[in-house]
């Protein structure tokens, strides 16, 4: 898949109703540009997957054949040439999110289930944005190998080239919380083409007032009457007990975070109040 593919690949993902923009598969080429696959024939692409390669791991994010093509396994061999891909690189572990359905494809791929994440969606409202605390700061390029080294002691592994491209993109939507001169936690923020995403989300204190302070400030960064996408770990009850003082615009909704080789997010897990997204593990 190269960069002159991605308006095929919109062209599928408008028909799906998924929301991603150029923007957003532009990045995963730009990041990862020999681990992207489109399935073709007669001219005509069926399918395609995306996936971001960082040192040890690998993040599968999109997954796509178009209605007129399913029944013809065209999922099973984008999944299988990329996997025999990664392998070759020598890839430790492969990751992705998948609903259900999804799951009983990737079991047979050997991936196993780990951990649930919740798809949280939460309105951002004037009053909510007056009253909250706001103790971070925003981020800056001399904090960036401190917060790269941060998300690969929680994620698990090096994602360099990620969190550089997520803060240039979107510096405005990112802060810091600092306290005796050391960061303690970081949230990442960027638009979409429908609202905000929010993650990386990490607070290494583990602390609810720290936490929540990065959250209030990332959110009062955004503008009121949008609304808000995060991912937290279905079983991270601070987490949840935050975000339950927001009015959410969908009840959450439960995806199954699914491994292939070395497990991933086993440390410092309970510092992980949100996942950077589903494309971006």
């Amino acid at each position: 898949m190269e960069l002159g593919d991605v308006g095929l690949a919109i062209e599928l993902i408008n028909k799906e109703g998924w929301g991603h923009t150029r923007i957003d598969i532009e990045r995963i080429l730009t990041l990862s540009p020999e681990s992207n696959l489109i399935w073709e024939s007669d001219g005509v692409v069926r399918g395609f997957v995306t996936s971001l390669v960082y040192e040890s791991s690998a993040m599968v994010g999109h997954v796509l054949v178009s209605k007129e093509s399913r029944g013809n396994q065209i999922g099973k061999g984008l999944i299988k040439s990329l996997l025999d891909r990664l392998d070759s690189e020598g890839t430790k572990s492969v990751i992705l999110y998948a609903t259900e359905e999804g799951a009983r494809l990737y079991r047979g791929f050997g991936f196993k289930e780990t951990n649930d994440m919740l798809s949280v969606g939460l309105w951002i409202r004037e009053s909510v944005r007056t009253t909250l605390e706001q103790e971070c700061v925003k981020v800056q390029d001399a904090d960036l190998d401190e917060l790269v080294d941060m998300d690969a002691k929680t994620y698990g592994d090096r994602r360099p080239d990620l969190m550089r491209r997520l803060y240039r993109d979107f510096p405005e939507h990112c802060f810091k919380l600092e306290r005796s001169g050391m960061i303690i936690g970081f949230v990442y923020g960027r638009r979409t083409p429908i609202g905000f995403d929010i993650g990386p989300w990490i607070c290494m204190s583990g602390a609810e007032k720290d936490a929540t302070s990065l959250l209030s400030s990332v959110i009062r960064s955004f503008p009121a009457g949008g609304r808000v996408d995060l991912s937290p770990f279905r079983d991270h009850s601070l987490a949840g007990k935050i975000l339950s003082g927001f009015r959410q615009y969908k009840t959450p909704e439960r995806v199954k975070l699914m491994v292939r080789g070395e497990p991933l997010y086993m440390h410092d897990r309970d510092k992980v109040f949100g996942a950077a997204g589903f494309e971006l593990g």
